[in-house]
């Protein structure tokens, strides 16, 4: 059939739409169609030819056609027209269709029966251009699940209107409303993917979604205003089970005999004044001219087994969480604060390293031990600190050993700038809430102690399971970007951004190999077993090893064990992050709105950073100030549940 100038109907992404033939190649045809796009279609998706007309006149045309189609479509009885053809499976085309509804096959009723069929499918099935008429049984079929498809719809739309007066109307929680918030708590709870979620999210935003369905939880009492807003939005667990707490009441110290006995020595823990999980102690003693340093590693493989109760927890946990308002441990307290701590005055038992070093500090040999300890002192970092410029023997002699250790690692790339950190504590009572911010110097005499001295274990005992074939979990960070040189001195706020930006992420591997940041060829972590579960892992395969019992954990355990690490590791620091500056934004909002603070600009679009509390915002107006200079600024606005704060200058 020729069809150049004929205005026709074709299918176009299954759908039946007007168009111009402009020419006519074969079985292709060049159309236009009332939007003027221009479009190249095979000859045999023509469903319908209408009329001839020009070019300039035809979206005048099929305007007019199209109306008088929809008019006609309008009269279509689908039910009817299925009934007349009785119980008949054949093709049918939509010309015979439109003869048998409106006893002519014009194109005008032609497009009508068509449009129809393919709107509505529940008696026909379109198959190409043509229809196949369904059966009685295939029809009920489709009747009751659109039946059923309209009640899910009419009872998510029940659900959506009353998530909406949750949330922006913020109404009293009646009785009509309880088997609503019941969802949105088990949601929470249990991250069900329950199509709460989709309602919340569509209402609120992806990203606060969580954020509302807390402050609902709160309205409606289902949780305290004490309960951690971000554990709750995290449906994060804060207590253990009955079955944890009576596994973790039934264990009993293990016995020390067969051990090393460090206990006559003079064991010292350094931690914050707060810290209750205290899984490391160091000694130190000379043998002539030499010194022997122990650094000793609470051994909580000692009190769980792979597979108990209390190691699937922690696996479940993977980490204990430190917010400003709590921590949430991965082991029960019996165990964490207690049995495995390495608390003052207490035997214990201890995976250690023992390290000698020469009058130079040079280091000379270790050996890896389980071992016995009694710790005798529990200092702070500020202790500790005092005790250093006292030129107290063991600590001096521990600074300068770490100082060396620091030096060599440098050598090798390593990183050691590090800037003052925040630590948040919210203290709550029955009256009031009180925020606490202190600051803490990681250059601090004791600090690199502390440091080194477990950089120093964990690179010995990677270098020992790589010697040994000992499958562990290692940590592992590519070779930092190159930093091209600087010209002129920079503030340290810039020169801390340039050098985290060369940074690649550390990752989990079960091979040693290079951790650029630190400056080793292999590092594995062992060192804080009782907080951290891949701690706990790689400790239980270098005590199997070091007792001679098989090695528990086979690679493809390892492997499950470092994804779920992995995993982990990234939503608890982002936790961890997201609450630090909700409890910092909350804190300026109470305590520094109006007050004038140094801020040093960082670029040229105006981002700047808060002196003294590392907190960045853009101001409104960047100025000429070049960055690194310090401008003063007042707060201007704060949303803590946002993470949002905007600057003014002073």
């Amino acid at each position: 059939m020729f069809l150049e100038g004929q205005i026709i109907e074709f299918l176009d992404a299954d759908q039946l739409k007007p168009g111009y033939v402009r020419k006519q190649e074969r079985d292709r045809l060049q159309i236009i169609d009332p939007r003027g796009r221009h479009l190249s279609v095979n000859g045999d998706r023509v469903a319908i030819v209408h009329c001839a007309t020009s070019e300039s006149e035809f979206p005048k045309v099929a305007k007019g056609i199209l109306g008088k189609v929809h008019a006609r479509q309008a009269e279509v009885d689908i039910a009817l027209l299925w009934e007349s053809i009785g119980n008949s499976v054949r093709e049918f085309e939509s010309p015979e269709l439109a003869e048998l509804f409106f006893s002519e096959s014009t194109p005008e009723a032609t497009s009508a029966v068509f449009h129809a069929l393919s709107e509505d499918n529940l008696f026909f099935k379109r198959n190409g251009l043509r229809f196949v008429p369904r059966t009685a049984d295939q029809v009920t079929t489709e009747q009751t699940r659109r039946t059923r498809q309209r009640e899910r719809e009419e009872v998510r739309d029940h659900l959506t209107h009353a998530v909406k007066r949750l949330v922006h109307e913020r109404v009293e929680i009646a009785s009509d409303l309880e088997p609503v918030v019941d969802r949105i708590q088990s949601w929470m709870r249990h991250k069900t993917g329950d199509e709460i979620q989709g309602i919340l999210e569509s209402l609120t935003g992806a990203a606060y979604a969580r954020d509302a369905a807390y402050d609902i939880l709160v309205r409606s009492g289902r949780i305290s205003n004490d309960d951690d807003r971000f554990l709750v939005m995290a449906g994060i667990e804060e207590s253990f089970g009955a079955g944890h707490l009576n596994a973790a009441a039934g264990l009993v110290p293990p016995a020390l005999s067969g051990r090393v006995d460090f206990r006559d020595l003079p064991a010292i823990s350094i931690d914050d004044d707060d810290t209750v999980e205290i899984d490391d102690a160091v000694t130190i003693y000379q043998d002539g001219s030499q010194y022997v340093v122990g650094i000793h590693i609470a051994d909580a493989s000692a009190f769980v087994t792979r597979g108990d109760a209390l190691d699937a927890e922690a696996l479940r946990r993977a980490s204990t969480i430190y917010l400003p308002t709590k921590a949430v441990r991965m082991l029960p307290e019996r165990l964490s604060t207690d049995l495995a701590s390495l608390n003052k005055g207490v035997d214990r038992p201890v995976f250690t390293i023992e390290v000698r070093f020469d009058a130079d500090f040079n280091r000379l040999e270790h050996r890896l031990v389980l071992g016995s300890i009694r710790v005798r002192e529990r200092l702070t970092y500020e202790e500790a600190d005092e005790r250093i410029r006292g030129e107290d023997f063991g600590l001096t002699a521990l600074h300068r050993i770490a100082l060396r250790l620091r030096a060599e690692r440098e050598t090798h790339g390593a990183v050691n700038f590090r800037r003052p950190e925040l630590k948040i504590r919210v203290l709550r009572g029955k009256e009031k809430e009180e925020i606490r911010i202190t600051s803490s110097d990681p250059n601090s005499a004791s600090r690199i102690v502390v440091s080194e001295m477990m950089v120093l274990l964990n690179r010995l005992a990677a270098d020992f399971a790589a010697t040994n074939n000992l499958p562990v979990i290692f940590r592992t960070q590519e070779a930092r970007d190159p930093l091209p040189p600087e010209t002129s001195p920079i503030p340290e706020v810039l020169a801390f951004d340039k050098l985290r930006r060369t940074f690649k992420r550390s990752r989990l591997s079960l091979t040693p190999g290079l951790h650029s940041g630190l400056g080793l060829s292999a590092y594995t972590q062992v060192s804080s077993p009782i907080r951290r579960y891949s701690d706990l892992v790689t400790q239980r395969q270098f005590t199997a090893l070091l007792e001679g019992r098989p090695i528990p954990h086979t690679r493809e355990e390892l492997l499950h064990v470092l994804a779920v690490a992995e995993g982990a590791e990234l939503e608890i620091r982002s936790l961890e992050d997201r609450s630090t500056s909700y409890w910092l934004l909350t804190f300026l909002a109470r305590e520094r709105m109006g007050v004038v603070l140094n801020a040093v600009i960082l670029d040229r679009r105006g981002t700047v950073e808060v002196e003294g509390y590392y907190l960045r915002g853009k101001l409104p107006d960047p100025g000429t100030e070049e960055p690194g200079s310090i401008v003063q600024v007042t707060v201007d606005g704060i949303d803590p549940i946002r993470a949002e704060i905007r600057f003014r200058r002073a």
